[in-house]
């Protein structure tokens, strides 16, 4: 249906247009169908939306901000801030379904005595924006968290994403790394942003996707003929279209001949913004928590991530690959059901790290 290589001329934006509406009306639709069946997390109204404008392009970021009890309490001063950035295959429009997990923040014990603000992000969908434009909208994000130091403490800021939200957050992560150690350097301090300078002090990474673009697609066995969920794997059809729209050109008119279209692709595949595994080591956070899933080939980069940094030792990872369950499984598991224990471990985890960074501030 789609040729992920073919990222240029009017006829091929506008299949991929028509397809990318197709599957916003479905998951959009599917979502409120959902949540009417009580199968679907109910969303969270937020305390207050914020809307920025992008420093790159007339397009905006919308912010739903959150606030914990000891948050809303607190008469004046900066709390500690959370960045979250939902799941969409970088086409999808599902700010907001990342609801439960907002909730198991907003109503931790562990947390009650840090005032904590939550910004859910949204950001850039291609293919009307393909990649860089999620990754600076990321930017923008944080940037604008720093510009308001009267709100936010940026010293005690951690980050989360969930499949494409993961890799935004993990994408933004390695970059300010690499900014501090740079700064290091020239300042004439250690090389290194290991445990201590880092601008993010952690990251939680639910099922990221994909931690890098470059390599084939991995292969995971076929889950059971039984298996119902709660998740599954991004069928190949969906994941050339995701690509294509992803790397699209930015200008439907280009003059790169097709060798240079290639290059192009490959030189953003290869930034550590979008593809995190091409960091250093010693750029990313000093905590990160990672999930993923079995029945889930991104799993299988993510895992390689996560063994390859325990043996750098520059970074603490936490979680786990869950076994039995499918890409995206929190959004569906229920109580009692499958993937449901996993479920709240894993939002109990992401918890402990930011409890772990606002105690040790």
């Amino acid at each position: 249906m789609v040729n992920p290589k073919e990222t240029t001329g009017s006829g091929t934006y506008i299949k991929l247009w028509l397809i990318a509406k197709l599957f916003r009306t479905f998951a959009v639709n599917g979502g409120r169908l959902g949540r009417a069946m009580g199968k679907v997390e109910p969303l969270e109204p937020p305390h207050e939306v914020v809307i920025l404008r992008s420093t790159k392009s007339s397009r905006t970021i919308k912010l739903n901000i959150y606030r914990n009890k000891a948050a809303l309490a607190l008469a004046n001063g900066p709390t500690a801030v959370h960045l979250n950035w939902h799941g969409s295959g970088w086409m999808l429009p599902l700010q907001g379904q990342n609801a439960g997990f907002i909730r198991a923040l907003l109503q931790s014990e562990e947390l009650a005595d840090y005032p904590l603000t939550i910004l859910d992000c949204s950001y850039a969908l291609s293919p009307e924006h393909p990649c860089p434009a999620y990754a600076e909208d990321g930017r923008d994000t944080y940037d604008y968290v720093l510009a308001n130091k009267d709100k936010y403490d940026a010293t005690k800021m951690t980050l989360s994403g969930f499949s494409a939200g993961a890799a935004i957050a993990l994408g933004l992560s390695v970059t300010l790394g690499a900014e501090a150690r740079e700064r290091a350097a020239k300042a004439g301090a250690e090389p290194t942003t290991t445990m201590v300078g880092h601008p993010i002090p952690g990251v939680i990474a639910f099922y990221p996707g994909p931690v890098t673009w470059l390599g084939d697609r991995p292969k995971v066995p076929a889950p059971p003929p039984s298996y119902k969920g709660p998740g599954r794997d991004l069928p190949e059809f969906v994941q050339d279209v995701v690509t294509a729209a992803h790397f699209f050109s930015p200008s439907l008119s280009t003059k790169l001949s097709v060798e240079e279209e290639e290059a192009r692709k490959l030189e953003l595949a290869s930034r550590p913004a979008i593809s995190p595994a091409c960091a250093l080591d010693e750029d990313f956070p000093p905590r990160l928590v990672m999930y993923t899933a079995e029945y889930d080939h991104l799993h299988v980069r993510a895992e390689e991530l996560r063994e390859r940094l325990h043996k750098s030792g520059k970074c603490r990872v936490s979680g786990r690959l869950v076994m039995g369950i499918g890409h995206g499984w929190d959004l569906e598991a229920r109580p009692g059901g499958v993937g449901y224990e996993e479920r709240v471990e894993a939002y109990a985890t992401a918890v402990q790290l930011i409890k772990e960074v606002n105690a040790s501030k």
